[in-house]
């Protein structure tokens, strides 16, 4: 899958692009997950324990993808992302080590996945590093029956 990619505020100054993500997904938990506050249905970790934001910890490390409840009351859970999109919700997640942030997740019609994420902060001093900045993030995945490892770039 091909797109645009973005990591504003997800990476190390210097370093280059290579956070990837990987994403445990339980669809059969979708139906229940607007009714359900406490409703976890997947899982998000990032490859960048060695070298990321957090120091000696991954960003996300097996993070639960948390229901926002209120969301399935109100127009915006009617949002349509486009054409391809079979389901798109979204998610509150916990960093290790920059907070909660908000994660948009689209369920591809081809079985793929594209996740979102938005990273808030305060407005930073001039030239914070990205640790310090809100941040942007799209990840495109591919559906792998066999389990979740990273892939090779």
């Amino acid at each position: 899958m091909s797109g645009p990619l973005f990591h504003d505020g997800f990476v190390t100054e210097g370093e280059p692009w290579n956070l990837r993500l990987k994403l445990d997904l339980d669809a059969s938990k979708l139906n229940s997950f607007s009714e359900n506050k406490s409703a976890v249905m997947g899982r998000l970790t990032t490859n960048d324990a060695e070298n990321g934001l957090c120091s000696d910890q991954a960003l996300f490390n097996s993070a639960p993808i948390r229901a926002i409840p209120q969301l399935y009351h109100d127009t915006l859970s009617t949002l349509s992302f486009g054409e391809g999109h079979d389901e798109d919700f979204f998610a509150f997640v916990d960093s290790t080590c920059q907070g909660t942030m908000v994660s948009l997740v689209s369920l591809l019609r081809n079985g793929n996945v594209e996740v979102r994420l938005f990273k808030p902060a305060q407005l930073p001093d001039e030239g914070a590093g990205p640790d310090k900045r809100p941040g942007y993030a799209v990840f495109y995945l591919t559906r792998r029956d066999s389990g979740c490892e990273f892939a090779r770039p």
